[in-house]
C-alpha cells in the first residue's frame, strides 16, 4: 500500500497527526519501526448513558467477595 494513499474515512490534518506522533513518542508509545495505523475523532459518551452506568455500577454488591 502506498505510504500517501487515502484510506477511507474522516479528513485528519497532517498537523494533528504530526501533534499526535509526537505525543507518543515522547510518552514511550511509539518506537522506532513501528507506525499509526488510524487516527479517529473521540467520542463524547452520552450523559444519560453514563448516569445509567454510574447507577448500575453503584447499585452492584461489592461486599460479597
Amino acid at each position: 500500500m502506498a505510504v500517501n494513499k487515502r484510506v477511507a474515512g474522516p479528513e485528519v490534518n497532517p498537523q494533528v497527526v504530526a501533534a499526535i506522533t509526537a505525543a507518543l513518542a515522547a510518552a514511550g508509545y511509539l518506537t522506532e519501526g513501528s507506525r499509526i495505523t488510524g487516527i479517529r475523532p473521540s467520542k463524547q459518551i452520552n450523559a444519560w448513558k453514563l448516569a445509567g452506568i454510574r447507577e448500575l455500577m453503584n447499585g452492584r454488591e461489592i461486599s460479597s467477595f
